[in-house]
């Protein structure tokens, strides 16, 4: 009996974060462990989870590019970071970014950025303006040819 109300838990514990966002399955078995719960009941808990579809690391990853890609957007390398921190396998970050960046260009949004950027660096010269809008770029996750073809852009 004790042990059913130790799952109940858990699984009450694992919707609640569920519900704040998406969770990657190494994700969820993480805070389930962090919450001191038994690897039993935390086998058994994710079990229940994965076949009732709430943790999929395929849907998770396409959740997490598309909101990255429209509300904070990245570059692919950044993405690529982000998903594998989250424990999500190379195969399924490597089909995901294949089909979410299909429609997605990076030149075009990190040319916008940079023009943003390039506003607030008016006032330097010009080789710290580059260099900043290089920087800037590379934070963001944008591959270096993407960044070089912003750059030269900009700059004419």
């Amino acid at each position: 009996m004790e042990t059913d109300k130790k799952k109940q838990k858990a699984r009450n514990n694992a919707y609640c974060l569920i519900r704040s966002r998406p969770r990657s399955e190494r994700e969820m078995r993480g805070r389930l462990k962090l919450k001191g719960y038994d690897q039993d009941v935390v086998e058994e808990v994710m079990t229940g989870l994965k076949s009732s579809g709430d943790i999929d690391d395929v849907k998770f990853a396409k959740l997490w590019v598309e909101s990255r890609i429209n509300f904070n957007p990245m570059g692919e390398i950044v993405l690529r970071q982000e998903l594998k921190a989250k424990g999500v396998s190379d195969s399924i970050i490597d089909a995901t970014l294949d089909e979410c960046l299909k429609t997605y260009d990076e030149h075009e949004v990190a040319l916008k950025m940079a023009r943003e950027q390039f506003a607030r660096f008016a006032k330097l010269d010009k080789r710290k303006t580059m260099k900043r809008l290089y920087d800037f770029l590379a934070r963001r996750g944008f591959k270096f040819e993407v960044i070089e073809k912003v750059i030269e852009e900009i700059t004419k």
